[in-house]
């Protein structure tokens, strides 16, 4: 991963499927905007037309071929509206990076080290939150949802926690700052105290 040299700060956000990822960011970006900072939520898989393609891929195939697409759809992600918006001076949240490649794909049989050497040309986050929950409130929440993905299928989140728990490690190793969550409760003023922490603990990332 190379460095962010740009003036804005990129966040990433990531952890299992169900474990409350979007009312964190959503709480995340009004407390910056509050502050009087430029923020920018954007996600992954995108929803360009490579990446809708890869949300449907990733239904029926895994393995290799799925990590190439995902990345591929991240260097796009990058090239035409990350950097853009890094370039001027916002701090851009995405709501999956390279953390879920490495929660994901693992998932799917692929090597840390070849999701790494393939993600080796992507911006290193400024930041990384690792969101952690107990495997039986992310299963609860799950099955409020309607639908589920493959992945979101079949209790897997114990799965997802272990990859979750290598790849903090992984990214740590890389010089990549990590900064771990634990959402066990829904309640709004617990998330708020959430982004409280990340704000007050890494305030200089922002400066």
């Amino acid at each position: 991963m190379v460095d962010n040299i740009y003036v804005g700060k990129l966040i990433s956000l990531d952890g299992p499927n169900g474990v409350g990822k979007s009312t964190l960011i959503e709480k995340l970006k009004e407390r910056l905007e509050l502050k009087e900072y430029q923020v920018y939520v954007t996600k992954e898989p995108t929803d360009t037309e490579l990446g809708k393609f890869v949300r449907s891929y990733a239904e029926e195939h895994g393995g290799i071929s799925l990590a190439c697409m995902v990345a591929a759809d991240r260097y796009e992600h990058l090239i035409n509206e990350i950097i853009p918006q890094l370039k001027e001076g916002k701090i851009v949240i995405a709501d999956r990076y390279i953390l879920s490649s490495l929660i994901l794909q693992r998932m799917d049989k692929v090597r840390s080290t070849f999701i790494l050497n393939l993600n080796s040309e992507i911006l290193k986050p400024d930041l990384q939150i690792a969101v952690f929950a107990k495997e039986e409130i992310i299963q609860k929440r799950l099955a409020e949802r309607e639908t589920l993905t493959r992945f979101e299928k079949d209790n897997q989140s114990s799965y997802e926690l272990k990859y979750l728990e290598d790849g903090v490690r992984l990214l740590k190793e890389r010089g990549v700052e990590v900064l771990r969550i634990v959402n066990n409760d829904s309640l709004i003023e617990n998330v708020e105290k959430m982004v409280v922490e990340i704000i007050g603990l890494y305030g200089e990332i922002y400066d």
